[in-house]
């Protein structure tokens, strides 16, 4: 009983039904009343069917109107319930249409500017998500940048090659960059830009392509350092197919690489990707690895001539092979001038790369350190003893000729025995020999290049003729 009645309640129902039982309270039930007095007293004394006729018109227009009233107020609150409901959930698409001048007619507009504040609010929430993924990869993509230049730098600190920086360079810049890279240089004499390093490259005709400073795109990056951009702003011209030789992609970004104050290449970027836009920090991101190319580069520079200014060996302490070969240019110009003589000396220590795997590298470096330290001993003041490669020993001797070069070499030999240096007994009967080849000004060249030939040249044949062998000619 307690359930039928809550079900015959209108406490749980929506206004329209409410307004549909005011309507029937507010209608109906009057114009049963009227009926009813209309037959019990007023039929009995009526004179015409006229009178009746117009008695029933009056009630029916009176409920039409009634209802139509009801209509007006029902329907639109209705609808903007329904409308409301939609804006909660989140449909913001439609707006209400209801056109009244009353309270109905004004929360229509209210629910409107509701709806259109929302979908405001929710652009510009979307424009800002967008905009925060945006710097979130732009963020990612400087964090990585920084990296790869922490990486390329500590490359280049540890002295590595430079194809091998080069390599990262473009490694990274094609992760960065979701396409290709390169490293081209333009050789001075030729012309011909020569590729260094690529990934994601074909260029094919690279070698080609010869580039005359100042003519033609590419002659204009070399000697104006302005980067080059190819993409949806920037077209590509017919003409220039020597760009297209270089990249073959629809977008590339060419900046030149300075060293000294002198373009010397060019690091390029290039995608497939439609519609692209290089945008401006990209242009910068891309200078800072092109600089990154020159520190390379004038680094690898100033190392080699580090190592050319350097004239000792830095584990036997004795003069390098640069110097070596310096100062016997420098020797044999003025033996040939004062008509002196000159010779030179070279000592191969043979068996030594087994004696190094079956003994280790530590005692190799002792073992090169005390036949250093023998030679040092064994030869005179003006006289100039050189580590000539990992297990050769050179000795320029100035005012000696073959024969006194020959008692320095057999001076050298009989101090290695005695300090028993060449008498190493190891495990698997492998010892050290000496091999000992002479040259001399100007029998054997006038040139450095010729006298150290020669001086090889002997010691090979001294080392093939047997052990602790001296080989003059």
């Amino acid at each position: 009983m307690r359930d039928l009645l809550k079900n015959l309640s209108l406490t749980r129902r929506g206004i329209k039904h409410k307004l549909v039982v005011a309507f029937a309270l507010m209608s109906v039930i009057p114009m049963l009343v009227c009926g009813y007095l209309i037959i019990y007293y007023i039929f009995p004394t009526i004179d015409s069917l006229w009178n009746i006729s117009l008695i029933f018109i009056i009630t029916i227009f009176l409920m039409l109107m009634g209802y139509y009233l009801t209509r007006k107020i029902v329907y639109p609150v209705a609808s903007i319930s329904a409308y409301a409901k939609g804006i909660a959930e989140g449909r913001l698409v439609e707006e209400a249409t209801i056109e009244a001048e009353d309270e109905v007619g004004e929360l229509s507009g209210s629910l409107n500017r509701l709806s259109r504040r929302l979908k405001e609010n929710m652009s510009e929430l979307h424009s800002y998500g967008e905009k925060i993924k945006q710097i979130n990869m732009e963020i990612n993509k400087k964090v990585f940048a920084l990296s790869a230049l922490l990486q390329i730098g500590n490359l280049m600190t540890a002295n590595a090659k430079l194809d091998e920086v080069f390599g990262l360079i473009v490694e990274k810049l094609s992760q960065l960059e979701s396409g290709g890279a390169f490293i081209v240089f333009r050789e001075e004499e030729s012309g011909e830009l020569l590729m260094r390093a690529k990934v994601n490259i074909e260029a094919t005709e690279i070698g080609r392509i010869k580039v005359k400073v100042g003519q033609g795109p590419l002659g204009k990056l070399f000697a104006h350092p302005t980067p080059l951009v190819i993409d949806k702003q920037n077209k590509l011209k017919a003409a220039d197919g020597d760009l297209r030789k270089l990249l073959q992609t629809k977008n590339m970004l060419l900046v030149p690489v300075t060293s000294f104050g002198t373009i010397i290449g060019l690091l390029g970027v290039g995608n497939n990707t439609e519609n692209f836009v290089f945008a401006k920090d990209e242009k910068e991101l891309i200078g800072v690895f092109a600089k990154q190319v020159a520190v390379a580069v004038e680094n690898d520079i100033l190392l080699r001539k580090t190592e050319e200014l350097n004239v000792r060996d830095e584990l036997t302490g004795l003069y390098n092979e640069n110097y070596i070969r310096t100062r016997l240019e420098e020797e044999i110009r003025r033996a040939i001038s004062y008509q002196r003589p000159c010779s030179f000396l070279i000592f191969e220590v043979a068996n030594f790369e087994r004696y190094r795997d079956v003994a280790g590298a530590q005692a190799a470096e002792v073992t090169l350190k005390k036949m250093a330290q023998t030679l040092k001993d064994a030869t005179g003041d003006i006289d100039k003893a050189a580590r000539f490669s990992d297990h050769q020993f050179a000795v320029l001797l100035p005012e000696k000729n073959k024969e006194q070069s020959l008692n320095v070499a057999e001076g050298v030999c009989s101090e290695m025995k005695r300090r028993k240096l060449t008498q190493a007994a190891l495990k698997g009967g492998i010892s050290l020999t000496l091999s000992a080849g002479i040259s001399a000004v100007p029998v054997d060249g006038r040139t450095a290049v010729e006298l150290i030939n020669r001086a090889l040249h002997y010691t090979e044949k001294s080392k093939n003729g047997g052990q602790n062998k001296i080989v003059l000619s």
